[in-house]
């Protein structure tokens, strides 16, 4: 007989998290598993590419990513006060906090969203907060496995976490799966009671369907036809993934008289200040806002070099997707890319600011001897973290 999994995720837009789902959902043994999909909602361009023997179930929270504005009509027309109250109570919070009043807000939802009626052998929460504490408070599981998918010490100093509620997870939990060597460490030094159930799964991309992507070029619109060095970027627009950074460096370029066009996509509530930004500075030609793509992948084949300005991660699924295409990468020196990146082999790692970001660049530029050779030791590389699903299995069978 097939055991009986749930997965759950807040939902499938084109954050790396997603995109680390999606291929593990892709990659699992269907002979073995019959698989649900639990989502708070149905949003993302990603949403899509869930493999046809996945079980998606209803969604929990059918408005939790619409904006409150648009949500309040339709959660008050069908009756659920509750939600309603719930997204108020956040908005609000949001204002008077680093963070969004994690607590506060599920001690809202806890009393709104209902149990699941089905057990199951496994239940995975894929990412952190909410959908943890669903799975420890509201289903019926022989095995509970919870994601962190941060560093932990990161997202306090900037508000996020609600330590009391990660502890009743992980005291209910059977494993926590950390996504980074760094990661792990950063959450055992707040719960190093918990460190006998910590494990090290690493975020995982196929390179085949990624190099398979990168090749529908009809995306791209003529932009393969121009001649300038083009950077791309990969990232959800919020202060934690260096924006910012990106764009300050563009700018440094651009001042020094380097023809270049920086290629950021993703999405994310930095999107209108960071276009605003680009017309005060009068770059917006060369820093170009691309939105949320479902498929990156041709314009990240399509550049010279590729940057992730990051000021914290965990195990970053955009830089595995620029190895797995064997691009030129700049990243920051920051913990988890020291982890993912040889420098000056696979990558350089810069100080984690513009200014460093853009010496980075400049050096890639001017050498097309060092693009060359980190190009030829991404070649040589194999496919990355094979062996992970492995590890996923073993703290599902127990």
């Amino acid at each position: 007989m097939k055991k009986q999994l749930l997965f759950i995720t807040q939902y499938l837009h084109t954050g790396g998290i997603e995109k680390s789902l999606l291929t593990l959902l892709s990659e699992l043994d269907y002979d073995h598993y019959d698989v649900d999909l639990l989502l708070f909602d149905y949003s993302g361009v990603l949403f899509q590419l869930v493999p046809p023997e996945v079980n998606i179930l209803p969604p929990l929270f059918e408005t939790f990513s619409t904006p409150l504005l648009q949500a309040a009509p339709e959660l008050l027309k069908n009756g659920k006060y509750g939600l309603l109250i719930g997204k108020v109570l956040a908005a609000s919070l949001s204002k008077f906090s680093s963070g969004v009043g994690t607590g506060a807000r599920w001690s809202v939802y806890r009393n709104i969203l209902k149990k699941q009626p089905k057990h199951y052998d496994a239940a995975i929460s894929y990412i952190d907060f909410f959908c943890n504490y669903y799975v420890i408070e509201k289903v019926s599981a022989k095995r509970k496995i919870v994601y962190n998918h941060m560093d932990y010490a990161y997202s306090q100093k900037a508000g996020w976490p609600c330590p009391k509620l990660e502890r009743k997870s992980f005291s209910k939990c059977d494993s926590i799966v950390t996504v980074a060597e760094s990661a792990k460490e950063s959450l055992e030094s707040y719960f190093p009671e918990f460190s006998n159930k910590m494990h090290v799964i690493h975020n995982r991309v196929s390179s085949d369907t990624v190099l398979s992507l990168s090749n529908d070029t009809t995306v791209l619109k003529g932009l393969e036809q121009t001649n300038e060095i083009k950077i791309v970027t990969v990232a959800r627009l919020v202060d934690e993934k260096g924006v910012f950074f990106a764009l300050e460096a563009c700018n440094i370029l651009i001042e020094e008289g380097f023809e270049i066009s920086w290629y950021l996509i993703g999405n994310g509530p930095l999107y209108e200040a960071l276009k605003k930004k680009t017309k005060e500075i009068g770059i917006e030609r060369n820093f170009i806002l691309l939105g949320e793509q479902a498929n990156p992948y041709p314009f990240m084949s399509l550049g010279d070099i590729y940057v992730q300005p990051s000021k914290t991660e965990a195990h970053c699924v955009a830089v595995e997707e620029a190895i797995a295409l064997k691009k030129p990468i700049v990243v920051t020196d920051i913990p988890s890319f020291n982890h993912q990146i040889q420098n000056e082999k696979t990558g350089i790692i810069v100080k984690p600011n513009a200014t460093g970001i853009a010496e980075g660049i400049k050096r890639l530029i001017r050498s097309s001897e060092l693009r060359e050779l980190l190009t030829n030791n991404l070649l040589t590389t194999s496919d990355r973290h094979k062996e992970q699903l492995m590890k996923l299995y073993s703290l599902i069978e127990g």
